[in-house]
Parts: C-alpha cells; sequence; structure tokens
C-alpha cells in the first residue's frame, strides 16, 4: 500500500504540499496539485482521515444528533437546518455524522459513540440526558433551542426569538379582533413549548384582553404524525363547539395543514370563518393550501449554520467569536388565511 511518502517522492514535493493538496488547508498551483493528484493516482494512494486524525489530534467530524420520528420524514425546516450545518462545516473541510435517535427515548445507551470533535443537538427538552453526558465527558457541544434552567448555565446554543414571536402573532390576532383562540402546541416535555405558551399569554397580558376563552393545547407524544395531530384536535374542540374558536395557532405548517383539512371537513372556511397561522415556513406546503398558508419562517438553514460558528469558536477553529447565545430571529410572512373575526 502506497504512502504519503512515496506520493511526495514521485511527484517530487514535500510531504506537507501532499498533506495540504488533499486537505485544502493552504493554496496550491494548479500544476504542482496536479503533479500530486496524478501521482497519487498512479500509485493508487488515497488520504487516509484516521491516519491524519492521528497527527493533528482532531476527528474533523461534527455529530449532528437528531431526534428522529419513525415513519415520519423530516421536516422541510430540518432539511434547511442540515444544509446549514453542511455548509458552514465544509468551509473548514469538517464531515457531518448524522446521529439520528428515538424521539421519544433520548437514553445515553442510544446516543453514537464515533470519535467527534464536537456535537450539534436539537430538540432540546426539559432534563435532557444528552447534556449530562456531553459535560460529564468534557464533549465541546452546541444546542439547537433553549436548554432547560437545568443546563443553561453550562451550556452554549443558537435558538430564534420563540418568547416573542409567539407574541407577535398572537398580538396580530388579537389586534385583528380575536379574543378565542386556540394554540395547537409542541409536546410539554420540550423546552420551546413552554417559551412559546409565555409569549402567547403575554400579549394577552399586555392587551388588558382576557385569555380565558382562548386555550393552549401540547401535543401528546412526538411521534404522532404532526398533520393527524392537527387534524384530530381541530375536530374535538370544534365538532364541540363550532364557534368556539375564530383563530387558530399550529406549532408547525404540517399542524396547520391538518387543521386546514379538518376545518374544511367541518364547512368551515378559511379565513372567513377561523384564521389559521403556522409556527413554521415550507415555502410549497404553504402555497398548496387555498387561501396560502400564513406562517413564520424559522430560518432553519441560519440557525445550523450559526450552530457550527459557535461549535468552531470553541474549538478554536478559524476567528470566530466565543459567545453563550445567539439568536435568529423568524420572520413573520402574512398571507390570505388571516381575517379580521367577526363581529
Amino acid at each position: 500500500m502506497s504512502k504519503i511518502d512515496d506520493v511526495a517522492k514521485k511527484a517530487n514535493v514535500s510531504k506537507g504540499t501532499v498533506s495540504n493538496v488533499f486537505s485544502g488547508k493552504r493554496p496550491i498551483s494548479e500544476k504542482v496539485k496536479n503533479q500530486v493528484l496524478e501521482a497519487a493516482k498512479e500509485l493508487n494512494y488515497t488520504p487516509s482521515h484516521i491516519a491524519r486524525s492521528l497527527v493533528t489530534k482532531k476527528t474533523m467530524t461534527i455529530s449532528l444528533n437528531i431526534p428522529y420520528s419513525k415513519n415520519l420524514p423530516l421536516s422541510n425546516f430540518h432539511i434547511n437546518l442540515i444544509n446549514g450545518v453542511i455548509m458552514e462545516a465544509s468551509s473548514h473541510n469538517y464531515r457531518i455524522l448524522i446521529d439520528t435517535l428515538s424521539r421519544e427515548n433520548l437514553e445515553l445507551q442510544y446516543m453514537s459513540r464515533e470519535a467527534v470533535d464536537g456535537v450539534i443537538l436539537l430538540d432540546p427538552r426539559e432534563n435532557d440526558s444528552r447534556m449530562k453526558y456531553l459535560l460529564d465527558f468534557n464533549i465541546p457541544f452546541v444546542i439547537i433551542g433553549q436548554p432547560s434552567e437545568e443546563y443553561i448555565a453550562q451550556s452554549i446554543y443558537v435558538d430564534n426569538n420563540n418568547k416573542e414571536l409567539a407574541k407577535n402573532i398572537t398580538s396580530f390576532l388579537i389586534n385583528k379582533g380575536h379574543r378565542n383562540i386556540l394554540y395547537l402546541n409542541a409536546p410539554l416535555s420540550m423546552t420551546v413549548s413552554t417559551i412559546r405558551q409565555n409569549g402567547f399569554f403575554k400579549a394577552f397580558n399586555d392587551a388588558q384582553v382576557n385569555p380565558n376563552n382562548s386555550k393552549v393545547v401540547f401535543k401528546d407524544s412526538l411521534d404522532i404524525d404532526p398533520s393527524l395531530y392537527g387534524y384530530n384536535k381541530v375536530k374535538e374542540f370544534f365538532s364541540k363547539n363550532r364557534d368556539g374558536y375564530t383563530a387558530i395557532i399550529a406549532d408547525t405548517d404540517k399542524v396547520g395543514l391538518g387543521a386546514s383539512r379538518a376545518l374544511k371537513e367541518l364547512d368551515l372556511a378559511v379565513p372567513e370563518d377561523v384564521s389559521l397561522l403556522a409556527l413554521s415556513d415550507d415555502l410549497v406546503l404553504s402555497h398548496e393550501l387555498a387561501p396560502p398558508l400564513s406562517t413564520v419562517d424559522l430560518k432553519g438553514s441560519e440557525l445550523g449554520s450559526e450552530a457550527v460558528r459557535l461549535l468552531f469558536a470553541q474549538l478554536g477553529i478559524g476567528n470566530y467569536k466565543k459567545i453563550q447565545t445567539k439568536i435568529v430571529e423568524g420572520k413573520f410572512n402574512i398571507r390570505g388565511s388571516i381575517h379580521t373575526a367577526k363581529e
């Protein structure tokens, strides 16, 4: 098996030059690069990632830890987030290990034990054992989402302005005359659900409007199809009282899709009878509905790239500034699914 010394000798360059050609760390002229690649091809040489790791003391790999529901595809938000992680990591020649595990079982034995330089965690929970594990073993990590109070002082994280977003969209509905709002929230075990609930009720408090005719519902399980969750809850509440709510806030666009389907079956029109909006944005999905769904763009790609920057700052890679928290502001996209409440 050929070694780096053999390639260097055949190409008439130093070992360092061969290493730089394959790592991309330093600029190399096209002529020299072609010499090295041609020599490597003739000698059937492939650079060893493991060997390079032993020298640099780095694996050049980041683990992206994603709680995943069986039989449910990743959302457009998660796909955009993964794209952001990959693009930023590749700028420093880092690879991404996507580590999936059951949403309902975050026990440590299900986390990947692959050697990595750091970890990015999605969907933080209350009493999240993943954080304890990483802290106990001094593994650098960044969270996408706000950690629970137990870990917030020890954690570095990037998140949306979730409380403000929930407050702003609720205030928008209140200003449109809505007083009876149904909020189909994420599971209570997720930290984001409580944060957004607080924003929801703050809007009522700021407007000095009694929230007693509004309701927050928490998803029973993370493994329930979000569209089915939206459909079932709207059927449940509107079948009991057809005029009980004039607006619905859905946790995601897929929950909003299910809610829209249920309203249609109940002969309730969006937005004439019920206004509808969602706290995530899939441009294709939101425009499939008639009228198009009002949403909040959570900027998944930006969250992913910011998470990598925060992790690189910990690892001493590049010129990234060390900070504990980065907030990515979401954007409210008002479309045709919101209407002034009927008198």
